[in-house]
């Protein structure tokens, strides 16, 4: 049997400073949303890709797409910029509104960790983007139980067999986020 070609989804800037987008294109697609994008490419993923795109297919996608709270890409998120870039931000906001209303997608995986108090500006990213999702109706996922800080895990180091659990993003975002912003 010969393995099907992707239609890759890869969308950044032209200085490939940022990464708005990076997905493989199906009928039956999920996205996950990290903090930021490392050095994945196209038919060039990292590991937290590999393991994203094997974790989507055990829960029954055919498909995947990533996007980042914050579209900078650095190694380690302790790179990121000290202050936020608004031009960045509202690209990468606009970019991932479009790209899931065009995609059809309707389950978003949280996949980030306790990387999400890595920079003050992150989880206001996290509450101005559920603030546009929110309309969508969504199925927000994690897998397992939320780190001892409560947020969801990060899917680097998680079993290929690891399944989705509904999450109540409402909650997470009284309970856990609002805390956090400054």
């Amino acid at each position: 049997m010969v393995a099907e070609k992707s239609e890759w989804i890869y969308r950044n800037n032209t200085t490939d400073t940022a990464r708005y987008i990076l997905g493989e294109r199906s009928e039956n697609m999920v996205a996950c949303i990290g903090i930021n994008p490392s050095t994945a490419r196209p038919n060039a993923l990292d590991n937290t890709l590999r393991s994203v795109k094997r974790i989507a297919q055990f829960n029954g996608f055919d498909g995947w797409v990533m996007y980042n709270l914050y579209p900078q890409r650095a190694t380690y998120p302790n790179q990121l910029h000290k202050k936020i870039n608004q031009t960045f931000q509202s690209k990468n906001e606009n970019s991932i509104i479009q790209s899931i209303q065009e995609l059809g997608i309707d389950t978003i995986w949280l996949a980030y960790g306790d990387l999400i108090e890595t920079r003050d500006y992150l989880p206001d990213c996290l509450l101005r983007l559920y603030a546009y999702l929110k309309p969508l109706d969504l199925h927000w996922k994690i897998l397992g139980d939320s780190t001892q800080k409560g947020h969801p895990k990060h899917p680097l180091y998680k079993p290929t067999r690891s399944p989705f659990i509904d999450f109540d993003m409402e909650k997470y975002i009284t309970e856990r986020l609002k805390p956090l912003t400054f």
